[in-house]
């Protein structure tokens, strides 16, 4: 392993280890467990929501065309 890779290394290590990063971590974690609690509907409740939008408005139309360039978004 070359010099400067050990020491980028080193350097990601320190910045993981940190203790700004951890509680950067911390906080993601606190934010995701208050999503959990407000919006406790999993993937049934979300497909039963979209099957229930299907019933109500019909399906979305079908467009066939092909994509051109690179932009993937939906």
């Amino acid at each position: 392993m070359s010099r400067r890779s050990r020491e980028e290394l080193e350097t990601l290590r320190d910045d993981g280890l940190s203790a700004d990063r951890r509680r950067d971590f911390l906080a993601a974690h606190r934010a995701v467990a208050a999503w959990e609690r407000a919006h406790p509907q999993g993937l049934d409740g979300i497909l039963s929501f979209v099957e229930g939008l299907r019933v109500l408005f019909g399906d979305p139309p079908v467009n066939r065309e092909p994509w051109r360039g690179d932009d993937f978004r939906l």
